[in-house]
């Protein structure tokens, strides 16, 4: 699926979190793609590393890794960066689907702060960069204790909840409901079922449902046999048996198809065939 963010309001809010708690905030969608962050600047810490091609790419990776255990707990959770900076991360979801992700990043915990900091240099030098520059980058970073991170945390989950309630975050039906279609139409002759578009788009059956009456005014259980019946038509009208059409149109049953057909088309294939044929 595909999801949309009210972009100005949630600077907004991400301004405020950051005012507040001093930890900068990243938001990405459910596409891992990112849609904003404040501030806009990371610190020069992470800069260095990403001024490396292997640091980039080493960071990227961190953060899809974080997205997909994200995407599995469907809870918050703290975890140590590959450079060695403490972050957190909560799934944003909407209707039983995950439509985003919002990530603290950049942490140094005070408690063991010069420990982290040796790891961390150890670890940028791997990409390149000087001890020294990375021990003046670190020093800019201000330490915080676990109880305020875990305090941090529970605000950012409680964010995510609050970008659900005032719909700074949307799934976008129009574009999702043209996938599915699409999907439909090219597998009528195989299984569908709303399990399988679930596990395909990434949705739940509630979301699932929500956009086929929004977008096709039928459940998608019934427009799946409303695509099955109109192709069925077409082949019908082709002169192909309709113990074949029930074949191709994805009916392995022919009482079914029949009975399928008739609710549809409002008259059983064999009348079709004689009104039609």
């Amino acid at each position: 699926m595909i999801s949309s963010f009210d972009i100005v309001n949630l600077q907004n809010l991400l301004k405020d979190f950051y005012t507040a708690v001093g930890i900068r905030i990243s938001v990405f969608d459910d596409k891992f793609r990112l849609v904003t962050e404040y501030p806009a600047k990371p610190p020069a810490f992470c800069a260095n590393i990403r001024s490396n091609a292997n640091g980039l790419n080493a960071c990227r990776q961190c953060d899809i890794d974080a997205f997909n255990r994200a995407k599995k707990l469907r809870e918050p959770h703290i975890y140590t960066c590959h450079a060695g900076l403490t972050e957190a991360i909560t799934p944003i979801q909407l209707g039983g689907g995950v439509l985003g992700y919002a990530i603290l990043a950049h942490m140094l915990p005070g408690e063991d702060r010069q420990e982290r900091i040796e790891k961390a240099c150890l670890k940028a030098k791997s990409y390149g960069v000087e001890e020294s520059q990375s021990m003046n980058a670190l020093s800019f970073i201000e330490s915080k204790s676990n109880e305020q991170i875990n305090a941090a945390v529970r605000i950012l989950d409680a964010i995510a909840s609050y970008v659900q309630i005032k719909n700074l975050a949307k799934w976008k039906s129009d574009t999702v409901a043209n996938d599915i279609e699409e999907y439909i139409v090219a597998n009528l002759g195989n299984k569908i079922t709303s399990e399988i578009l679930c596990k395909k788009f990434h949705c739940s059956r509630t979301v699932l449902y929500h956009i086929s009456v929004q977008s096709f005014g039928m459940s998608i259980n019934r427009y799946i046999n409303f695509r099955r019946t109109e192709y069925a038509k077409t082949l019908l009208t082709e002169g192909k048996s309709i113990a074949e059409v029930a074949e191709i149109v994805g009916f392995r049953d022919y009482s079914y198809f029949c009975r399928v057909f008739r609710r549809e088309a409002g008259v059983t294939p064999a009348t079709f065939v004689k009104n039609n044929c």
